[in-house]
């Protein structure tokens, strides 16, 4: 073989090297997921993998198939809720921080405890609510849109500026609502985090159909209320009902633009907010004590079965005459009291005024559930509501809550319990190619001495 056919031999192998080496580094960028599709994890944790056995029966009891299923994600210091509702409807309601920790566990958790009817990982969510612009809540949402996109999103009441102080576009999204609105205004936030959230949700399709863009307000009467297309009395209808932000008021602090929802299945009532404050809550209470309209259910008798804490368990939310609102003197000790708070938080959350708050008011230390006391690898406070069929027929609904809690649809699926992470085979893979292609001119060289002396 000629000089110029062994230069032209180790330019090709050197060619093929780059292009196969490049292309498996460029995949690292997706390590996380290509994991997670791949079931690519180490044989110590495979029994993360394993769903958690139905809470006992109590009784003769038929199980009924619909159930309402909540979980409080844990995502540190920040919030994520998702709901399966009993007719297959998935929400997201925000997605925790932006860094890699948090985006990873949501994500890893929709895709192992998030199935549809067949059993299958979801690929959308029907709805998304991203509370408000704080990057505690946005800070996941663009990553989650764009592996799970939303049918529909409701977005805060906050407009986002995509040009910095010298009028160059930040991020190269224009924030559809802020034509109507004036620079300097109290609500148009200009980080490049909530700006990322709403232009991953303007951009989104599911099936085809761009993402639908709801800006949150409680007095809208058709987006205001979902409910499936169901009579009241059947057995998978359900209500879920925004009761702030209460027009398209201004308010000088993020917080307040938080909307309060909430959540009833079969007279089970979940009261879920994101980081309202004290003046959210305030101007909530004077139209609940009104009574008119929608509003007309917070009578003296109303109370939810779950509470989520506005604010991490923050002193400025979760105010007195908010919770009298949502539940009465005698229904606090059954309430259950949700905190979403990251372990040795820096805001020092929940608050020690907020915890007294609600020991005085009836509630008890057993039902005021935090994801930081969590234990390690559980990965949310789930809960679920569900009905039992008594041998006389009659049908009762009952809210369960822990590990256990959640039936969750399952699909026989393989998991290759090896030691090796897409990182670690992308590593041996490019040692392999290396390899390969230094030993192949001697491979051949080898092979022509053999065919010369045959």
């Amino acid at each position: 073989m000629s000089s110029e056919s062994r230069r032209k031999g180790r330019i090709v192998r050197a060619i093929i090297a780059l292009v196969l080496i490049s292309g498996l580094l460029i995949s690292l960028i997706w390590t996380d997921q290509i994991n997670r599709k791949l079931g690519l994890v180490p044989i110590e944790d495979s029994t993360k993998n394993e769903q958690p056995a139905p809470t006992p029966d109590t009784g003769t009891v038929t199980r009924l198939g619909d159930d309402l299923n909540v979980h409080f994600v844990d995502v540190r210091q920040g919030d994520a809720c998702i709901i399966e509702f009993p007719d297959d409807k998935k929400m997201l309601i925000d997605a925790g921080e932006n860094n890699k920790t948090d985006k990873t566990a949501l994500l890893n958790y929709i895709d192992e405890h998030i199935k549809d009817a067949e059993g299958n990982t979801i690929s959308y969510f029907d709805y998304v609510v991203l509370t408000h612009p704080d990057s505690d809540h946005c800070g996941g949402m663009f990553d989650v849109l764009k592996e799970y996109p939303a049918k529909t999103f409701y977005r805060p009441n906050v407009y986002y500026n995509d040009k910095d102080k010298d009028g160059n576009p930040k991020i190269g999204f224009n924030d559809p609502e802020t034509e109507i609105k004036e620079l300097g205004s109290k609500n148009i936030k200009e980080t490049q985090t909530y700006g990322r959230a709403l232009k991953a949700a303007y951009e989104g399709e599911v099936a085809g159909t761009a993402t639908e863009v709801i800006v949150t307000d409680a007095t809208d009467e058709e987006t205001s209320v979902i409910a499936p297309d169901l009579e009241k009395d059947a057995a998978e209808y359900y209500s879920f009902t925004f009761y702030a932000p209460i027009g398209s008021k201004s308010y000088s602090d993020w917080n307040d633009y938080s909307p309060i929802m909430i959540l009833e299945y079969h007279e089970k009532r979940f009261m879920l907010s994101g980081d309202a404050e004290k003046n959210a809550e305030a101007d909530f209470v004077a139209e609940a004590l009104k009574g008119e309209g929608k509003y007309a259910i917070f009578d003296d008798e109303f109370s939810v079965d779950v509470f989520k804490l506005g604010h991490h368990g923050s002193r400025t939310s979760s105010s007195e005459a908010f919770i009298n609102v949502m539940t009465t003197p005698e229904s606090c000790a059954s309430v259950q009291a949700i905190i979403s708070c990251g372990e040795d938080n820096e805001y020092g959350h929940p608050h020690e005024e907020v915890l007294e708050r609600l020991k005085k008011l009836g509630f008890k230390d057993e039902n005021i559930l935090r994801t930081d006391t969590l234990d390690e690898g559980v990965g949310a406070i789930a809960m679920s509501v569900r009905g039992a069929k008594a041998d006389d027929g009659s049908v009762s609904y009952a809210l369960y809550v822990g590990e256990n809690a959640v039936r969750v649809r399952t699909k026989s699926k393989v998991t290759v319990n090896i030691w090796l992470t897409w990182f670690e085979i992308v590593l041996i893979g490019c040692v392999a190619v290396i390899i390969v292609l230094l030993v192949m001119p001697e491979i051949r060289a080898w092979i022509r001495k053999l065919r010369g002396k045959a």
